[in-house]
């Protein structure tokens, strides 16, 4: 098992003014004047972190029961019109507490506000994907066994032992057939 699991998280809101909100509520707007882009990118951290956990402590024990991994950095936030992209990395699992937390705040503040996205371990251990509207939610994994290998260990090793671009390719494409999953299974059935 890896150490990091790097996740993107597309959040869609019904309007402008809800996505300049929820920036503002991050701390990504208005930028800190003389601040460098890493530091913009940990403020939006702690205060997203501070604003979902008031009683938060920096502890791993804390992470680990609350957000459901051991540590969380971001790596990006990113704002358009009407969407919010936030990616991160985390210890050794995805944040699946985290992720619901958030999910239950937009559901309450933002009516209309979709999550959508994938997450996956450095090692390949494991990906998936992730999405939220205001009907329902879902998390998918997969765990790339041998039967995934099984009769394209040549397609997916090159002779350095490395993995090809084939292997990378369907580990995308496995992503977006889970993330379209996790997209069917909240869409409300008429």
């Amino acid at each position: 098992m890896a150490n990091h699991v790097y996740t993107q998280l597309d959040i869609e809101f019904i309007n402008q003014q809800d996505t300049a909100k929820f920036s503002e509520w991050i701390g990504h707007t208005p930028p800190v004047k003389n601040t460098t882009f890493g530091e913009r990118i940990e403020t939006c951290c702690n205060i997203m972190l501070d604003n979902l956990y008031p009683d938060k402590e920096d502890t791993n024990a804390y992470y680990i029961e609350n957000l459901g991994a051991k540590w969380i950095y971001f790596d990006d936030v990113d704002q358009s019109e009407t969407t919010m992209h936030i990616s991160w990395t985390t210890a050794w699992d995805f944040p699946d507490k985290l992720f619901w937390k958030l999910s239950d705040f937009l559901r309450s503040e933002y009516p209309g506000a979709k999550i959508q996205g994938t997450f996956e371990d450095e090692g390949f251990g494991f990906v998936g994907a992730c999405a939220s509207n205001q009907q329902s939610r879902n998390i998918e994994y997969f765990n790339p066994d041998e039967e995934f290998f099984e009769g394209v260990e040549y397609k997916y090793k090159d002779e350095d032992d490395c993995f090809t671009d084939d292997f990378y390719n369907d580990i995308i494409s496995k992503k977006q057939e889970l993330l379209d999953t996790c997209i069917n299974d909240i869409i409300p059935t008429i």
